[in-house]
């Protein structure tokens, strides 16, 4: 093992640790990773930071941030540089994410919205997503898997579904959670109401 080696593998270890050391600092810590890129235009050791996201605001400020490279015929000599790296990666996705601007719902912020008919149309989706469901579900190839297998495929369709809903329609990923936890304490509710609809299972919206 030559000197070169020993030092850019330990300076490596110095990275690794200065972003052990920062993730323990904030309350949103950034994830770092040091990757080796083999390819024409991204060649080398590259450092990038990310924090993760709450809100489609804070993913959309952290794009094209957070990333430095260093070119593999030049590691050898920038190798010291990588702990300040790592503090210039954390710090630019930091402050991107503190400065990211609150965008509320829109069915907190449009002034003409009309409950009723809000209601009216999450109704409808409900219906249409469903019915697309259950048509899928007795046409597919596999439509022979048990109902709840079945299930599941459409509860983890509806979840990607319902992030790229949330996040065109601005909604952060608390504002997800909650609406998923009422939506199924609503489903518990029907249940305890109607026992005997449930154990049937007759269909996903029963």
């Amino acid at each position: 093992m030559t000197g070169d080696t020993t030092s850019v593998g330990g300076a490596i270890d110095a990275a690794l640790e200065r972003a052990e050391a920062l993730r323990s600092l904030s309350d949103r810590p950034a994830r770092v990773r040091i990757m080796t890129i083999f390819d024409d235009d991204r060649s080398g050791l590259t450092i990038n930071a990310r924090i993760a996201a709450r809100t489609p605001a804070e993913h959309r400020a952290q794009e094209g941030l957070g990333t430095r490279r260093i070119p593999w015929d030049e590691l050898d000599a920038r190798a010291g540089e990588l702990v300040g790296l790592v503090d210039e990666v954390v710090g630019e996705v930091t402050l991107a994410v503190r400065n990211a601007p609150p965008v509320p719902r829109p069915s907190r912020t449009e002034d003409d919205l009309e409950p009723a008919v809000f209601d009216d149309l999450i109704d409808e989706l409900r219906q249409v997503i469903t019915q697309s469901a259950l048509f899928v579900l007795k046409t597919h190839p596999a439509n022979q898997v048990s109902r709840e297998l079945g299930s599941e495929a459409a509860m983890l369709a509806g979840l990607k579904f319902a992030a790229l809903a949330a996040y065109t329609g601005h909604v952060g990923l608390n504002d997800a959670q909650d609406e998923l936890r009422m939506a199924m304490r609503e489903v518990m509710r029907n249940t305890r109401a109607s026992p005997e609809i449930f154990s049937r299972r007759q269909r996903l919206n029963s």
